[in-house]
């Protein structure tokens, strides 16, 4: 069986002007300001038998239930902060952030 996989071109990041935009958090960080944080983005999920999961080999494509147009979720330790799209940076995936929750 042959699966047909459309690839996507992604918008290059462009600078805005976030002058005007509220920061994540408003607080005095002094004390924390060089902690390191580690974010992931959910770009995605898929459900599928285990037996499926089991069987999956190096080039098959799982199918995510979300659509390209959907946001991807910016998280902290789980905890969702954040949508945006995803965006190329240089040869890197990026995103842009268009809400903050």
């Amino acid at each position: 069986m042959t699966n047909i996989v459309d690839h996507i071109e992604l918008d290059e990041a462009q600078s805005l002007d976030n002058a005007h935009l509220q920061p994540l958090i408003k607080r005095d960080m002094g004390l924390i300001k060089h902690v390191l944080v580690e974010l992931s983005v959910d770009v995605g999920s898929a459900k599928m038998p285990v037996e499926e999961f089991f069987n999956l080999k190096a080039g098959d494509v799982v199918k995510l239930l979300q659509q390209v147009n959907e946001p991807a979720t910016l998280r902290l330790d789980g905890k969702a902060v954040a949508r945006g799209e995803l965006v190329a940076v240089d040869d890197n995936f990026g995103i842009q952030l268009t809400d903050i929750l």
